[in-house]
């Protein structure tokens, strides 16, 4: 009777010890888990904070005007993200346009420089690069530009002869609003699309005449007008 009853304490101090070390086991593996997920938190976050996310791109719009007039051009850009969601944007392009309207005749070649920022409102949290985003830019154009002929116009306005003047460098420069979005295609390529309502803020005028085309801000030029970008970029890292 006294051994059964050794054996059955026996038995039961072993179960409630594997009990104990089974416990203690969870315990550890839970805190285990809890730790690698603290620490993919941690790296997530510094992943999100961290800079990163080189991307260059041509534009496809532009060079499309060509087939619905006579305005021809390129425009490439380049975009980093500095810090979370703001990223610094370069673009720059060439354009030969063509201005024939109201008895004016005008060509222009040229360049111009965009630099500016955007800043990401909402984003894929699988893909830090996809998402809707606003910014801003300040444009500048120096171009050739070729006065064929211009009106001169009576006291009532009424157009007695014309005028010319030769080629000249002058310059342009303006501010753009960016509303836009990115969107991943396959791979590292992605789309970019934005409309972007421009404001013009001066010149350097040629004999004091204000400019009625400007490369890479468009013909008609007036207070405000109004531009797209629709390219393909590409994520070098």
């Amino acid at each position: 009777m006294k051994r059964k009853l050794i054996y059955i304490s026996c038995l039961v101090i072993s179960l409630f010890s594997l009990c104990v070390y089974a416990q203690e086991d969870s315990i550890n593996l839970e805190a285990q888990t809890l730790e690698v997920s603290v620490n993919d938190s941690l790296q997530l976050k510094k992943t999100e904070n961290r800079a990163g996310n080189l991307f260059v791109g041509v534009d496809l719009f532009t060079p499309s005007l060509a087939f619905f007039g006579d305005r021809k051009g390129a425009q490439a850009m380049v975009s980093y993200r500095v810090y979370k969601k703001w990223n610094a944007v370069a673009e720059f392009g060439f354009e030969k346009s063509h201005y024939d309207d109201l008895d004016w005749d005008i060509d222009v070649d040229g360049m111009y420089f965009k630099l500016g920022f955007n800043w990401f409102v909402s984003q894929d949290h699988e893909d830090l690069s996809n998402g809707f985003y606003t910014g801003l830019r300040f444009a500048y154009a120096m171009y050739n530009q070729t006065v064929n002929k211009y009106p001169i116009r009576l006291s009532n306005n009424q157009v007695y002869d014309y005028g010319s003047f030769p080629t000249e460098n002058v310059s342009a420069y303006w501010a753009e609003i960016v509303l836009g979005a990115r969107v991943r295609l396959l791979s590292n390529f992605y789309v970019d699309f934005s409309v972007r309502p421009e404001i013009y803020l001066g010149s350097k005028k040629q004999e004091g005449l204000e400019p009625l085309v400007i490369p890479g801000y468009g013909k008609d030029v007036g207070p405000i007008n109004f531009s797209a970008f629709w390219g393909l970029t590409y994520k070098i890292f």
